[in-house]
C-alpha cells in the first residue's frame, strides 16, 4: 500500500494519477482535508482519507500497513510574515509524519523537500546535492522551514529510518488544480494581465517528471540521499518568449527594472496584510528571481533515470490543461 500526504496538490496530485496509469489505483490511498471533495482527484478511482499532517493522532493509523509513504503535502507563500504558520504544516507536520512512519512500521519514506531548502549559494555555480541543507541560504520563509524539515529527515535517516528525500525547483506543467504560484503568473500571461515581467530567472521542472522521480526514489533510492529534480533554467525573458510561441499570446512588451518591481512587491505585500488575496509578486519572489539559480541534476538521471521533459513542452501542456478544465477560454487571443 501506498500513502500520499497532500494528494490533492500539484504534485500529489500528478503522482496520483501516475500510480492510476500503472494499474495500482487500488493499492493508493490519498489522504486528504475533508472539508470537500478535491477538484484535482474527481473521478480518480482511488481510496481517500481523511487526514491532517499537523494532527500526529490521525497519522498512525492511515500509515498502518502501509510499504510507503509519500510526503507530498506542504503550504507554499512567497509573502513574508507567514513562517508560523509555515513551519506548523512545513516542519512540525513533517515531524508528525517522521515519527508516524516509526510507529506505523512504515518500509520507507519518499520526502518531498525543495530547493529553497538548500538556497542560493551566491556561488556561480550549478547548486548539487553535496551543498547540503541550510537555513541560513534560503531565499523565502518557506525556505527556511523546509529546510529546517529536510535537516530533521537525514537526522532521521541516520538513525535508521528508510527514507529518500526528492527537492525540485519550481514546479510547472499540467493538474495545477488550486493554482499554485507559478501557475497564477502562466494564468495572468494567457489572460493577457501581465503589462510587464522582471529579470532574473530559475530553474523550472515538469510536475510529471517530479512525480516521475517520487516513484523511482521509491523503487530505487538510496537511503538519506537527496536527489535534485529539474528541468532546466530559463531566464523571465526567454520564459516570456516560450509563453508567446506555445500560446500564440503575445508577450508584454516591458522589462521593468529591479527597483520598479520592488516598489511593486511593496506594495502588493501591503495589500495582502490589509484585504488577503494573492500577490502575484512579493521581495521574495524577487529575491528568489534576481539570483538567477541553476541546478544540477545528474545524479537524479543517473540514480533515479529521470530524464527532463522539455520545459517549451510544459508550458504547453500547462495552458492545455487550464483551457480544457476552464481556466482559460479555449481561444485566448
Amino acid at each position: 500500500m501506498y500513502v500520499v500526504t497532500g494528494a490533492s496538490g500539484h504534485v500529489g496530485n500528478t503522482l496520483i494519477r501516475m500510480f492510476v496509469e500503472q494499474g495500482k489505483a487500488d493499492q493508493v490511498v490519498a489522504m486528504i482535508h475533508c472539508n470537500k471533495e478535491p477538484e484535482s482527484l474527481k473521478g480518480l478511482p482511488v481510496k481517500r482519507v481523511c487526514g491532517d499532517i499537523c494532527d500526529y493522532q490521525t497519522l498512525v493509523p492511515l500509515f498502518k500497513g502501509a510499504d510507503t509513504v509519500f510526503h507530498c503535502a506542504a503550504l507554499i507563500s512567497i509573502v513574508p510574515g507567514m513562517y508560523k504558520k509555515l513551519n506548523e504544516v512545513n516542519y512540525d507536520g513533517t515531524l508528525n509524519v517522521l515519527r508516524a512512519c516509526r510507529e506505523a512500521g512504515v518500509r520507507r519514506l519518499v520526502h518531498v523537500a525543495s530547493i529553497e531548502a538548500i538556497g542560493d549559494l551566491c556561488t556561480g555555480r550549478p547548486v548539487n546535492e553535496e551543498d547540503g541543507f541550510n537555513p541560513e541560504h534560503a531565499m523565502i520563509e518557506y525556505g527556511v522551514t523546509k529546510a529546517n524539515a529536510a535537516l530533521k529527515v537525514v537526522e532521521e535517516a541516520k538513525k535508521g529510518l528508510d527514507v529518500v528525500i526528492v527537492s525540485p525547483v519550481g514546479v510547472v506543467g499540467p493538474y495545477d488544480f488550486k493554482p499554485s504560484q507559478m501557475g497564477k503568473m502562466v494564468l495572468d500571461y494567457a489572460a493577457k494581465k501581465l503589462p510587464a515581467y522582471p529579470d532574473g530567472g530559475f530553474d523550472f521542472v515538469d510536475s510529471r517528471d517530479v512525480a516521475k522521480a517520487l516513484l523511482a526514489a521509491a523503487e530505487k533510492g538510496r537511503t538519506g540521499e537527496n536527489y535534485l529534480v529539474t528541468g532546466g533554467h530559463l531566464s523571465i525573458p526567454e520564459m516570456m518568449a516560450m509563453l508567446e510561441e506555445v500560446s500564440g499570446i503575445r508577450k508584454p512588451f516591458f522589462k521593468l527594472p529591479h527597483w520598479v518591481m520592488t516598489v511593486a512587491a511593496l506594495g502588493s505585500e501591503a495589500i495582502f496584510h490589509l484585504f488577503g488575496g494573492n500577490p502575484i509578486v512579493t521581495r521574495g519572489s524577487l529575491r528568489i528571481l534576481k539570483s538567477r539559480l541553476k541546478v544540477c541534476g545528474e545524479k537524479t538521471r543517473r540514480e533515479l533515470g529521470v530524464e527532463p521533459t522539455p520545459l517549451k513542452k510544459t508550458f504547453a501542456d500547462q495552458i492545455a490543461f487550464f483551457r480544457e478544465y476552464g481556466m482559460l477560454p479555449p481561444e485566448t487571443k
